[in-house]
């Protein structure tokens, strides 16, 4: 099932904020999203390398984006290791 976020009315970094945000929620999945406001393409194409997500489509109609992206469950979204803090600086 791929999920949709329909962000057109949306300027940036609006976009861009909700995009991570609802990627950081996901284990795995399909998101497919849509958007007007371009200078928000650069920052979602940066965040997915950081985020280990494939992008699967990216292009543009009418000046609608429209991204669909594949975020696959990894290792690195959940650490095996526990970290403990102690003591101050």
């Amino acid at each position: 099932m791929v999920e949709e976020l329909d962000l057109t009315s949306l300027e940036c970094p609006e976009p861009f904020m909700k995009v991570v945000a609802k990627l950081m929620k996901m284990d795995s999945g399909e998101l497919k999203i849509r958007y007007k406001d371009p200078k928000c393409r650069e920052m979602i194409l940066e965040a997915m390398k950081l985020m280990n997500c494939q992008v699967l489509e990216d292009k543009q109609a009418n000046g609608i984006f429209s991204m669909q992206i594949k975020k696959e469950k990894s290792s690195m979204d959940k650490p095996n290791k526990k970290v403990e803090l102690t003591g101050s600086c």
